[in-house]
């Protein structure tokens, strides 16, 4: 066997062990603790810029959640909007005394926008539990409920799961909700194996004291993205940190309309990656060797002496990725159409390297 057939089929079997790995951990993920007869104080707080066409589904679901308004406090940081963002809130605010809105008109010099946003509603607030979830976003009327009951169960941060709303049932949709699912599904069963990786935004939960322990986001005040990384990372090294599986607590969030947008978005999540070597190396193995598989089939393709078997290693590593998102779709109650699947797995050769590289390169857009 050659060193590049070593190499090739050394990767796919750390590959495997990972899947068992995710598989197994899916498994362990503990169940949802007993209802509370007495709930807490709870602030929610959402950074918003220029999502006049989303905000007001998302206060709309807030006003229908099941938790007791006198313990809601409910904060929108707007942040510098130019549309009417505002307005919407002000509408809501007006309706709902336990939801308000505070503006920021002005960027801030110390701290990216976005985690500025999110600390000024979080110092608006008092409460020691602190939820977050992002403008796009739609809420279940059991979410805070749900993430609280993680919280008083002794979690110091609680991971929600987020996967992409199919609404328009479009295949451009399908393909993002898979590719988020993967991302989903491999955390939370890394999560029930107890190893804190990383979290949404989209659906967080977190102590204050733990926040104020960390001194906010000051630390990665300068980083564009990787806020929710950071939170989990760095709180779940002194708190348990707990993965929600409950239904009752799954967000659905907007696809993106365009591949460039799209493409942009997941060099932005791969920019990330660099803080995986300085806090879990079993992070860092993980995608590295997902970089690495996959590079193998793309450059392996167009080598005469491993041609005869990238089709077996892609057949096997197709296989494995069947396993996962499967397993994740079935934990959502998610439908993953297979022709849509199968196109996501001829791509991923292509497409993990090119997010990879690009990530590490560090060059993408974001709202400033």
């Amino acid at each position: 066997m050659s060193y590049l057939s070593l190499a090739l089929f050394s990767s796919l079997g750390v590959y495997i062990l990972f899947v068992l790995f995710f598989l197994t951990g899916l498994r362990k993920l503990k169940p949802v603790p007993k209802q509370l007869v007495d709930w807490p104080k709870v602030a929610v707080v959402v950074a918003a810029r220029n999502e006049e066409q989303n905000i007001a589904n998302l206060l709309q679901d807030f006003s229908q959640l099941d938790y007791p308004t006198d313990k809601l406090d409910i904060i929108i940081a707007d942040d510098r909007s130019s549309d009417k963002t505002w307005s919407i809130i002000e509408h809501y605010s007006k309706q709902y005394n336990y939801i308000r809105g505070i503006q920021i008109r002005n960027k801030s010099t110390e701290m990216t926008p976005k985690k500025y946003a999110l600390t000024q509603a979080i110092e608006q607030s008092s409460s020691e539990y602190i939820l977050t979830t992002d403008a796009d976003c739609r809420i279940p009327q059991g979410w805070v409920k749900s993430m609280v009951n993680h919280l008083e169960s002794g979690s110091g941060i609680v991971l929600g799961a987020a996967s992409i709303d199919s609404v328009n049932n479009s295949s451009f949709t399908h393909y993002q909700m898979i590719d988020f699912l993967a991302l989903v599904t491999a955390n939370a069963g890394a999560s029930g194996w107890g190893f804190s990786w990383t979290g949404t935004g989209q659906n967080l939960a977190y102590r204050r004291s733990a926040f104020e322990k960390l001194n906010g986001f000051y630390p990665v005040r300068d980083r564009v993205s990787g806020d929710d990384m950071y939170l989990v990372q760095a709180i779940s090294k002194t708190h348990k940190c707990t993965f929600n599986s409950d239904a009752n607590s799954f967000i659905k969030t907007r696809p993106v309309q365009s591949i460039i947008t799209f493409l942009n978005q997941r060099i932005r999540w791969s920019s990330n990656s660099r803080l995986a070597a300085k806090t879990d190396w079993v992070f860092l193995l993980f995608l590295f060797n997902a970089f690495l598989l996959n590079t193998a089939i793309l450059s392996g393709s167009f080598i005469s002496s491993l041609q005869g078997d990238i089709p077996m290693v892609f057949g096997i590593k197709f296989v494995c990725d069947a396993l996962v998102i499967f397993s994740g779709a079935s934990m959502l109650h998610i439908f993953v159409p297979s022709i849509i699947f199968i196109v996501w797995s001829v791509l991923q050769p292509v497409y993990i390297p090119f997010i990879g590289i690009a990530g590490l390169i560090g060059k993408f857009t974001w709202k400033e």
